[in-house]
């Protein structure tokens, strides 16, 4: 698997998860406190996401598609079915203990994991990318048409 493939799958991961943390808000209507944690989560996902998407553009625009790396496309089916599991709790999550449940499992799935091993690849392309997606997570709220909401919410200390 070439590098733009793995970031357009990971590109694509980070938009499911996101919408995990969208269907999640929506479970919670009414409560804002909750509603406000799950998207932020999908907020960071999505902001993921775009990082993503924005690397892979230009690997498209440069016409190359990177370095051969043939150990990732296992692991990025296995986040995928993980995911689908995962989207499917979501759905069906009925209590705030069911959606903490599915948030924790989003979190600890191998998606970091795999983000770590590319940067430690030593690929130019990730390490930039790894730099890009702290940045944008740094940086000041946005809004994100993807979630038709503004950025993230801060609040006084």
């Amino acid at each position: 698997m070439y590098v733009a493939e793995i970031i357009e799958r990971c590109s694509n991961l980070a938009n499911r998860t996101a919408g995990v943390y969208r269907a999640l808000a929506q479970r919670f209507h009414g409560d804002h406190e909750r509603q406000s944690l799950w998207r932020e989560l999908a907020l960071e996902e999505e902001t993921h996401a775009a990082v993503l998407r924005r690397e892979l553009d230009s690997f498209r625009e440069q016409d190359h598609s990177g370095s051969y790396l043939p150990d990732y496309g296992e692991r990025l089916h296995h986040l995928d079915t993980e995911l689908r599991t995962l989207e499917q709790r979501a759905a069906a999550a009925q209590t705030l203990d069911d959606a903490l449940a599915v948030a924790v499992a989003l979190e600890q799935a191998d998606l970091e994991d795999l983000y770590d091993d590319l940067v430690l690849q030593g690929e130019p392309a990730f390490k930039l990318l790894s730099e890009r997606l702290e940045a944008a997570l740094a940086g000041p709220p946005v809004a994100t048409p993807a979630a038709g909401l503004a950025g993230r919410v801060r609040r006084p200390r």
